[in-house]
């Protein structure tokens, strides 16, 4: 990486990557398509790898260019959040950065608070609770949407920006486990002994899952009273290991069905294109995953260990 036309050229493929093509990309670029195809071109040669297929009617990136890719929007993002950093440390305002995220995810952000605050001491910060809420992003409302989810937003405009992933635990009070009809298997739950998060302010791009129980016992959106429900004995409750890791250890609650956790599901911060972005947005983001994989939270493996 000492020739510095990788830089440039490493920053040219994240803007053809998420325009989807050369035609697009060049014109954010001030750039020709043919020039723009050209410095990718002598970017994979230097590389000795194909990053992109192209032809006249298809266009997409290949295994090897996802992973140079992500590689090459942290260094974007770490470009922007040290200009961002020059300016703090002239005393210039630092700008204002509203965070919105999924309430199972607001005890993670408050985590956050105090270090990002710490480090950028001009900059101003809204953090909110907003469940799937995409158009807060799509309407400006939000700079960043803390997300965890299997899916990801059908929208060209929003860039999905990888933090890491978190485990889950299915997980059940002492009380309710002593009585006598302790069911068998997850899904053999009754739905008058389950508890399902649900979702405050979901989206109109938002598609219905299977996997909330319409029926179940107790539905809420404040993680909060869920936890205390569970503690109750109430019902079985999924949640993100790092949420209940302190209930597990006091032994308030305790794990069940181990075998049968679901996968981890992928953490992002969700955002509008960089040329959207404030550079506190960015900031932001790039503190987030230092955070992420300096705290070692318990159930969640940060990005730069999965990826």
């Amino acid at each position: 990486m000492d020739n510095p036309d990788n830089l440039l050229d490493l920053y040219l493929l994240t803007l053809v990557v998420e325009a989807g093509g050369f035609s697009a990309a060049a014109h954010r670029a001030g750039t020709t398509k043919s020039r723009l195809s050209r410095r990718i071109i002598e970017l994979e040669e230097r590389l000795g790898a194909q990053l992109l297929h192209r032809n006249a009617r298809r266009f997409s990136v290949t295994a090897v260019g996802e992973l140079v890719y992500r590689q090459a929007l942290l260094i974007r993002e770490a470009a922007a959040a040290a200009e961002a950093a020059a300016s703090e440390a002239k005393g210039s305002p630092g700008g204002h950065v509203r965070v919105h995220a999924d309430s199972r995810l607001l005890p993670l952000l408050e985590d956050m608070l105090e270090g990002f605050s710490r480090q950028h001491p001009y900059t101003r910060i809204s953090a909110m609770q907003g469940d799937d809420d995409v158009d807060a992003l799509l309407e400006q409302r939000a700079d960043i949407l803390l997300r965890m989810d299997e899916t990801l937003p059908d929208s060209a405009d929003i860039v999905a920006r990888a933090l890491g992933s978190v485990h889950r635990v299915l997980v059940a009070s002492p009380r309710l486990l002593a009585q006598p009809d302790r069911p068998e298997h997850p899904d053999l739950i009754p739905d008058q002994h389950y508890l399902s998060h649900a979702v405050a302010t979901p989206s109109r791009q938002q598609t219905p899952t299977s996997r909330r129980r319409p029926s179940a016992r107790f539905t809420s959106n404040n993680v909060s009273a869920l936890l205390a429900a569970a503690r109750a004995g109430m019902g079985y409750m999924r949640l993100p290991l790092y949420l209940c890791h302190t209930d597990l250890q006091q032994g308030s609650l305790r794990t069940v069905f181990e075998s049968h956790n679901p996968p981890p599901l992928p953490l992002h911060a969700l955002t509008l294109q960089e040329r959207a972005m404030s550079q506190a947005a960015v900031s932001f983001v790039q503190f987030a995953r230092r955070h992420l994989a300096l705290s070692q939270l318990p159930g969640i493996t940060p990005i730069d260990k999965f990826d």
